[in-house]
C-alpha cells in the first residue's frame, strides 16, 4: 500500500456525519503520524504521512462522495500510483458501527462513492476498508441516514473503531493486506483487543 484514500463530503455541515467516516480516519491518522509533505490538486488534497518507520500518501478527494473517483484518479496520476496500491476507506451502512472489513477487490455493493472510484480507475481491483456506521436506530431512508451525525450514544464505539482502523493501516504497512484481514475483519473483543498492539 502506497496511499490511503478516505471518502467524505466537503463542508462544515458534513464533518460529523456517517458519510464522512473515511475523512475521520484520515484525521485520526494525521493525529498519530507526522505530515512531511503536502500537495494541493484541483480535486484532491494530498499529504505524505510518516507513520513510524513507514510512510503513506493520504488522499482526500475534495468533491462530494459520489464523485470521489475523480480526485483519486487525479492523485494516482500525479503520484504515479497504481489502483492496487491505494486503500480506499469509506462508510458502510451494511456493517454495524464498530465493524471493519478489509477486501482486496470487488464491486461497489451499492456505494456510490466506491462506484465512482471503480469507474474512474477502470478496475475493481482496488483494496478497500469498509467502516461500519450502522447504529441501532438506523432509518429506512439510507440516503438521509448517512448524512446524519453520529449521536452521543455512538461516539465511544466510533472512537474505538477509528483506533482499530488506524491499527489496521499500520498492520497493512508492516505485514500486508492478507495478514491485516485475518486480524481486523473479526468483531472486536473488548477483553482481548487493544488497538495499540501493533505500533510502529
Amino acid at each position: 500500500m502506497r496511499a490511503l484514500a478516505g471518502l467524505g463530503n466537503p463542508g462544515s455541515e458534513y464533518v460529523s456525519t456517517r458519510h464522512n467516516a473515511g475523512w475521520m480516519l484520515l484525521d485520526r491518522l494525521r493525529a498519530v503520524g507526522k505530515v512531511v509533505e503536502e500537495r494541493q490538486r484541483e480535486s484532491v488534497q494530498l499529504e505524505r504521512l510518516k507513520l513510524g518507520p513507514a510512510a503513506v500518501w493520504l488522499m482526500r478527494p475534495l468533491l462530494f462522495v459520489n464523485n470521489s473517483g475523480v480526485g483519486i484518479s487525479e492523485a494516482c496520476r500525479a503520484l504515479d500510483i497504481q489502483p492496487g496500491d491505494v486503500l480506499v476507506a469509506y462508510d458502510e451502512i451494511d456493517l454495524p458501527l464498530g465493524s471493519l472489513r478489509l477486501r482486496p477487490s470487488g464491486g461497489d455493493a451499492g456505494h456510490r462513492g466506491l462506484k465512482s472510484v471503480i469507474e474512474e480507475l477502470g478496475t475493481q481491483r482496488v483494496p478497500r476498508l469498509r467502516l461500519g456506521v450502522r447504529g441501532e436506530g438506523r432509518s429506512r431512508d439510507t440516503a438521509g441516514y448517512v448524512l446524519d451525525a453520529f449521536d452521543d450514544t455512538e461516539l465511544v464505539a466510533l472512537d474505538e473503531m477509528l483506533d482499530r482502523a488506524v491499527a489496521a493501516v499500520r498492520s497493512i504497512l508492516r505485514r500486508g493486506l492478507s495478514t491485516a484481514m485475518n486480524t481486523y475483519n473479526q468483531r472486536p473483543n473488548p477483553e482481548t483487543t487493544n488497538p495499540q498492539e501493533t505500533p510502529d
